[in-house]
C-alpha cells in the first residue's frame, strides 16, 4: 500500500512539473491572430458580427486573442460604420484591402520586437 501512495505522489510531481514547464513555456511566447471580416455595399449586420467576434475574444486568454480587422473590398457607406467600430474597441482595425498586406506585416514584426 505504501508503495502504491508513493508511486501516485511521484507520479503527481512529474505530471505538475511538466504542466508548469509548458505554462512557463506559452508565457514566452505571445499566439497571435487574425479575424478577417469583409466590409462590402449592402452589408447589414456588421455591427453585430463586430460586437460578437469581439466579446468571444474578450473572455480568451491573452495570449490566444486575435484581433478583428475589418478589410473594406469597396468605397460604400458601409465604411463608415467600419471606422466608427475601429474607434470605439480597441481590437478592431479597419483597413483598405490593397493595404492589408502592409498592415499585417508591420503587426507581425511590431509583435514579435523585430
Amino acid at each position: 500500500m505504501l508503495n502504491f501512495i508513493l508511486i501516485a505522489a511521484l507520479a503527481a510531481v512529474i505530471i505538475l512539473a511538466l504542466l508548469f514547464r509548458i505554462q512557463m513555456n506559452n508565457k514566452d511566447r505571445p499566439y497571435k491572430g487574425y479575424i478577417l471580416v469583409p466590409c462590402v455595399s449592402g452589408m447589414t449586420e456588421l455591427e453585430r458580427v463586430v460586437k460578437s467576434y469581439y466579446w468571444e475574444e474578450f473572455f480568451q486568454s491573452k495570449n490566444f486573442g486575435r484581433e478583428i480587422i475589418l478589410v473594406q473590398l469597396d468605397k460604400s457607406e458601409i465604411n463608415y460604420t467600419a471606422k466608427r467600430l475601429e474607434q470605439n474597441y480597441s481590437i478592431v482595425h479597419c483597413v483598405d484591402v490593397s493595404e492589408l498586406a502592409d498592415f499585417l506585416k508591420r503587426r507581425e514584426l511590431k509583435c514579435c520586437g523585430k
